[in-house]
């Protein structure tokens, strides 16, 4: 430890802050802001998210988070450095994914849309990076355009596709207990949010009663994310959660007439995403072998092993009236007050509720 440091009272770590020159704010959300910055040792240009305490419930669980996050490798997830902390803040450096949000692309395209090859392009990247964390267990939560980042601007290497983003945001994400493990905890975003997160049985004091929620919370979020990207506008016409979640499971997915021009290899995968049962909805390893998907440029040579998926089976299309769009795509915000950490959580009980085990 450094003398200063120790002198103070700053933690261990601290020291670690010196190595780095901290540069110009690039956002402000509502529990932390993030900063440019430049390693000193290598030059290395990254972004540092810094996190007052105040803000933390749990200094135990969110050790046990960025370590988490620490082990997270995967092309198509946000890489974390490393993290340190001072007596009032904890630092979170990670790269520096310089190419914009997904959301700001979208909405600077034409109609909010992309074309249907740089929409699965994205698509494979998200599906991919996805399969990944719940290969580890681990469920995102609040998966969005906005929580989607460029290493470089889209088109800067056509040669490998639309692809060079990454998942990014982990505020919400939980681990599930892969023996039967169920989370209840109201957690998301405002037109991405699965419908089993908001039960028909209802919600109290923040959680979802029944049998609660899952992995294929994300798959749900996926397939928002795609009709987005194809159709420039969310699927269904009720903003609030809740009653989101109701018309989703009363009324059966249709696509606009401004779709007349997208596959129905396209809008097959959408539906299968878009699946109001979760015991019926795919996995994200599932997703991953669609046929829509199995095409994508920036895909590696049969990456799984697996023999191409049988082609999908055709369903018929829907042209509504234009009024019946849903609304525009825009920015929405995250539901929860406080952002719950990646932590090991039992399944629920009325005495002990969603329980960390670290």
């Amino acid at each position: 430890m450094h003398l200063f440091d120790y002198i103070s009272g700053q933690p261990q770590t601290h020291h670690r802050k010196r190595h780095y020159t901290i540069r110009e704010t690039l956002g402000v959300g509502g529990f932390a802001e993030v900063k440019r910055a430049t390693a000193l040792d290598t030059g290395r240009e990254v972004a540092i998210k810094i996190i007052p305490k105040t803000r933390i419930r749990d200094m135990t669980q969110q050790i046990f988070r960025q370590n988490t996050l620490l082990t997270l490798k995967h092309p198509h997830i946000i890489e974390t450095i490393e993290w340190f902390e001072s007596k009032g803040h904890i630092y979170i450096v990670f790269e520096l994914a310089a190419g914009g949000e997904l959301f700001e692309h979208l909405i600077e395209s034409p109609n909010y849309r992309f074309s249907e090859a740089e929409a699965r392009e994205v698509m494979y990247a998200l599906v991919d990076g996805v399969a990944y964390l719940h290969s580890r267990n681990i469920v995102h939560r609040d998966l969005k355009p906005e929580n989607v980042l460029y290493r470089t601007p889209p088109g800067s290497h056509p040669e490998i596709g639309h692809d060079d983003c990454v998942i990014s945001d982990f505020g919400l994400a939980a681990y599930v207990d892969p023996k039967g493990g169920r989370l209840h905890t109201v957690a998301g975003s405002a037109g991405y949010t699965a419908p089993e997160v908001y039960p028909e049985e209802g919600v109290v004091d923040g959680r979802g009663q029944g049998r609660g929620y899952g992995l294929k919370v994300d798959v749900w979020s996926l397939g928002i994310i795609a009709f987005c990207c194809l159709g420039g506008r969310f699927p269904y016409k009720e903003t609030e959660p809740a009653k989101l979640a109701d018309e989703a499971r009363r009324t059966k997915l249709y696509f606009p007439r401004s779709w007349e021009n997208v596959s129905e290899t396209a809008k097959d995968f959408i539906r299968r995403l878009l699946t109001v049962d979760e015991d019926e909805r795919p996995t994200a390893a599932e997703a991953l072998e669609h046929p829509w998907l199995r095409v994508a440029l920036s895909r590696p040579p049969s990456p799984s092993g697996h023999p191409a998926a049988a082609p999908a089976q055709q369903q018929p299309d829907y042209h509504p009236d234009d009024h019946h769009l849903g609304p525009t795509l825009s920015r929405t915000d995250t539901l929860t007050d406080h952002a719950p950490i990646i932590e090991k959580r039992g399944t629920f009980s009325s005495d002990t509720g969603d329980r960390a085990v670290v």
